[in-house]
């Protein structure tokens, strides 16, 4: 046979990709050498010439991406108004020889080729006619933000062929296939709105066709390759979530799905034998690191401690209100710290070292930056945890929030009998454990281990936490601020022969200042008051003044 075009089969026309002039199809007919045995695919025993779908959302991943400007915003809320309205419904899918499964599905499409459709075209980059398989696509988005981020990587960013970007959907090529609904669904066969509660498909060779240029023939030393990706369609509790509620704003992980993140976090939270060896390890290193003034020491011992893990369990018994993992975590996290100041505080008395050099000092006036830091690392660190591909961050994520580093600080304080860095390396430490729980809590719920129902009494007892912590961090941000300016406005100028090159505050209170000034002497007791002078002028505030003078030859 060969095809022409009809003003009342488009389906047909569309499916078998024949021009749509009518002397331009017979022409290509007349001029065709190629006779090929071509597929047709029957549902519930009629043929089907284009596609059999369900829903509306997946073809808006069809339209044509020249869209520009306010059209692509204008197309993003229809896509996303009809997100909204989507619900799931059970189905029994049975392939050709695979055993059957149950599963909740919101779409379908079916196609005997993808060539004929325009979103299968997005979804399969090689299809044959004539290879004995049609294609069956099952939609299942678990939530409303993981369409819109789906949409927004195939349209505005523009998605390759992986579909990496569809990981809510499951693709099956076979030969024959039954899907059995719990109920009754509209289906759209050929345009032809049906009813029904059972689709049976099958791929018969039924038609000798004059080759179509449009739509590609199965070469003969190819292989038929069969496709069974159901890996991404819910199951068990996930399905049945699906289907008594409309699509929620975010994916909320079933029992099965966070069963192993629960173990990992409930032994997590445990303080065990090898969690307090490498709380003591990584505290001696650290003071180490800091007595001896050697960043990467210190990072080394960031690395090494465990303090992250009991920090994470606990953000989630803050966020499910799980007793036992909030006890657990605490009484964890209480473990490390005692630990942990009780060997640093042993180490200063027993190390005859007392200089209060930069990398101590740097961990004693925390401001709302560090709460930054913390929140950021408190929500990657929970991520990490939620996704396994991640999880080799968290060397990353631990050396950002820097847990042990002010711990032994403190206990660096209390063995110098300077309360002063004890208070502020605590305030830090406190600053880097609210603010992680906090934003894991937050992180955990964001990727659905909890409705918001359940979490909202932890989260709102951890943001009060963190407010009232972020007063002091508010005010040594307002502190660090003036001195940035104080420091900014005393460098880089001449006081009489001599340049300030350098300046940094030493002690707030009373304020003490080291300055590095050039000249090509050192300067007389009088040239260092005049100095003093100038500057205690400029900041209007009495200073002690530490010189150190470098010496141009030219």
């Amino acid at each position: 046979m060969g095809l022409l075009p009809h003003p009342e089969n488009i389906t047909l026309q569309k499916g078998f990709g024949i021009p749509g002039n009518f002397k331009a199809a017979l022409k290509e007919i007349i001029s065709c050498e190629t006779i090929q045995a071509s597929d047709l695919l029957f549902c519930n025993g009629q043929p089907v010439f284009h596609q059999i779908n369900s829903g509306k959302i997946m073809h808006f991943f069809a339209s044509k991406n020249e869209k520009k400007g306010h059209h692509k915003l204008v197309h993003l809320f229809r896509f996303f108004k009809l997100s909204s309205k989507s619900k799931s419904v059970l189905v029994k899918v049975k392939a050709h020889d695979k055993e059957a499964f149950e599963t909740a599905i919101s779409e379908l499409l079916i196609v005997q080729h993808s060539k004929n459709v325009s979103i299968s075209r997005l979804l399969v980059s090689e299809s044959f006619t004539n290879d004995g398989l049609f294609h069956c696509f099952l939609f299942a988005p678990r939530s409303i933000a993981q369409m819109i981020r789906a949409y927004f990587l195939k349209i505005f960013l523009g998605g390759n062929q992986s579909n990496k970007e569809f990981d809510f959907m499951g693709h099956i090529k076979t030969e024959s296939l039954e899907l059995t609904f719990t109920k009754a669904i509209s289906i759209s066969v050929d345009s032809r709105i049906e009813k029904t509660d059972c689709i049976k498909l099958e791929v018969k060779k039924q038609i000798q066709l004059i080759q179509n240029k449009k739509l590609a023939a199965l070469p003969k030393e190819a292989n038929l390759k069969r496709t069974y990706q159901i890996n991404n369609l819910p199951r068990g509790e996930a399905k049945r979530e699906l289907v008594t509620k409309r699509l929620p704003w975010i994916q909320h992980a079933s029992t099965e799905e966070f069963k192993e993140l629960f173990r990992v976090l409930r032994e997590n939270a445990k303080p065990r034998q090898t969690y307090v060896v490498l709380m003591i390890l990584s505290t001696i290193l650290a003071s180490f690191g800091l007595f001896a003034n050697s960043s990467p020491v210190v990072i080394g011992a960031m690395i090494l401690a465990p303090l992250m893990s009991p920090i994470i369990s606990l953000s989630m018994g803050v966020l499910r209100q799980d007793k036992i993992l909030v006890k657990n975590g605490l009484i964890t996290i209480l473990i490390g710290v005692v630990v942990g100041l009780f060997f640093a505080i042993l180490l200063t008395i027993i190390t005859p070292i007392y200089e209060i050099n930069k990398e101590i000092l740097s961990r004693t006036n925390p401001n709302i930056i560090d709460l930054g830091i913390a929140v950021v690392s408190g929500a990657a660190g929970a991520y990490a945890h939620a996704k396994e591909e991640v999880a080799k961050t968290l060397a990353g994520v631990a050396i950002a929030v820097a847990l042990v580093p002010p711990l032994a600080v403190s206990g660096i304080g209390i063995g110098l009998l300077n309360f002063d860095i004890f208070l502020g390396a605590f305030l830090l430490l406190l600053t880097n454990l609210t603010g992680m729980v906090l934003t894991g809590a937050l992180t955990f719920l964001l990727v659905g281990y909890s409705p918001f129902r359940l979490a909202r009494r932890g989260i709102i007892i951890s943001l009060m936490i963190v407010s009232a912590i972020s007063i002091p961090l508010g005010y040594g941000f307002f502190t660090k601020v003036q001195d940035s300016k104080m420091i900014a406005n005393l460098s880089n100028q001449t006081i009489g022969d001599y340049e300030i090159q350098q300046v940094n505050i030493i002690r707030r209170n009373p304020l003490k200042l080291g300055i590095t000034v050039a000249s090509k002497s050192f300067p007389t007791a009088s040239e260092t008051q005049l100095i003093q002078d100038d500057l205690e002028k400029q900041i209007k505030q009495s200073i002690d003044l530490e010189v150190t003078v470098k010496i141009r030859t030219n």
